[in-house]
């Protein structure tokens, strides 16, 4: 099935469930912005709204919506979320109170913007109990249309749930001609696809994760046009950028469909939340989720490598504890994750040990995963960040982040198989040298 067949429809998967998609429209055309009074009001009875946006994008499509929408009769609002000193605005608890005491009484919240005023709109409108739209900006991240939130609590990146919006809207030419790091860092959260597919299998082989086959093969189709021409990407064809634009938000519906983020987020993932939970120890500046993402797939991708190389699996004993000294105030937060995995690190290690779950993940493994040979040729080509200098991080902070990455979720991935294996953390330097380098 065509997913935007699959739009506001209930249906019966061959993985056992019963899914349900209560996302209704995907306007992606150059008149998305004529067509919001009519679309939003097809989806909530008074003309009501609340425009939230960043003071960017609200210069490149709030201030337009909001016109719009007034001159068809529309009672609007709009709230600009403010910078940080570090730069635009933050998902975490002080922003999205800010956001929550803010909020009028709306018949529905439209964020105008990517991920950080779509995280922020879609937590705010879910404590409300009011329904969300996004109108896009950017092919920068896959959480348009998933459930999730991906705020700071306290320092750690975290993973809530909330509901997607009802629409979303974006406009072509706009998607297209957004600054082109956002764009690389959207080929960078996509990309990451391949090997968050194979440690959803590894959860599903070695603890019994429920796995749905068809939200994992949903953006299969998408990929040759921007894996396979990784150029089109970086001369910004509209083909291609619409194709990583739809593979983002078909990942998003994944994402709802499964009721996790499972479907797009591994283990590769841990390295840009690491990163950022770093500069929340130190101050130091970090770059984009997407770009950093990027970086984490092409290390996953060689930590697969190096796995289906293996033939003499070892068992080693992970670490017992975290590295308090370098997460500093993080520390109790960051324990609790890693505590709450330590039964399940005790489980993959005896079922190791009888070997028939490891030939079974490799198997599937190796016709999921992509090589490092592949994902650096895609990144390299369309011009996104690669190496670590390209996402303004030194070798030795990067290095820190892949040491440390393993700790701050209890959910296994690939990162504590290698652990386990002896992989790491000997072959960190070898890796980020190959790989990660030049």
């Amino acid at each position: 099935m065509n997913p935007e067949e699959l739009l506001d429809t209930t249906f019966n998967c061959e993985c056992g469930r019963r899914h349900n998609v209560p996302i209704k429209r995907i306007v992606y055309s150059e008149d998305a912005l004529e067509r919001l009074p009519a679309v939003l009001s097809s989806l909530v009875n008074d003309r009501c709204i609340v425009l939230t946006a960043d003071r960017r994008t609200w210069d490149i499509a709030g201030r337009s919506a909001e016109g719009i929408l007034e001159r068809a009769g529309w009672s609007t609002e709009h709230i600009i979320v403010p910078d940080t000193d570090r730069g635009g605005p933050v998902c975490n608890e002080k922003t999205h109170d800010w956001l929550s005491d803010k909020l009028p009484p709306a018949a529905i919240a439209l964020a105008v913007g990517s991920g950080v005023i779509n995280d922020l709109t879609k937590w705010a409108a879910f404590d409300r109990d009011v329904p969300y739209a996004v109108f896009a900006t950017a092919a920068t991240m896959n959480g348009y249309t998933a459930a999730n939130v991906a705020p700071t609590l306290k320092g750690v990146k975290s993973l809530i749930r909330a509901r997607p919006p009802l629409a979303v809207f974006a406009i072509p030419s706009v998607i297209v001609g957004a600054p082109f790091e956002l764009t690389a860092s959207g080929l960078g959260d996509t990309i990451a696809k391949p090997v968050s597919t194979a440690d959803w299998i590894f959860n599903h082989i070695f603890f019994d994760e429920y796995f749905c086959r068809y939200c994992s093969e949903m953006i299969n189709t998408l990929e040759p046009y921007y894996f396979d021409h990784p150029e089109d990407i970086r001369d910004r064809r509209p083909a291609a950028i619409e194709a990583l634009f739809k593979a983002l938000v078909y990942s998003g519906i994944a994402m709802t469909l499964v009721g996790t983020s499972a479907p797009a987020s591994g283990g590769e993932h841990l390295l840009s939340h690491t990163l950022d939970m770093m500069t929340s120890v130190d101050g130091v500046a970090h770059d984009l989720h997407g770009r950093q993402v990027g970086l984490g797939t092409l290390f996953s991708s060689a930590i697969y490598d190096r796995i289906f190389q293996t033939k003499d699996i070892a068992n080693y004993a992970p670490p017992s504890d975290i590295d308090t000294t370098f997460w500093g105030s993080l520390t109790e937060s960051i324990r609790e994750q890693y505590e709450q995995k330590q039964p399940m690190l005790h489980i993959l290690r005896e079922k190791l040990a009888d070997g028939q779950a490891w030939q079974a993940f490799v198997e599937a493994g190796r016709d999921q995963v992509r090589s490092p040979d592949q994902i650096k040729h895609c990144l390299k080509t369309a011009g996104a960040a690669h190496t670590f200098e390209g996402i303004g991080c030194s070798r030795e902070r990067l290095r820190d982040a892949i040491l440390h990455m393993h700790e701050i979720r209890k959910r296994p991935t690939v990162v504590d198989l290698a652990w386990i294996l002896g992989i790491l953390p000997a072959a960190a330097d070898d890796i980020i040298d190959q790989w990660l380098t030049v």
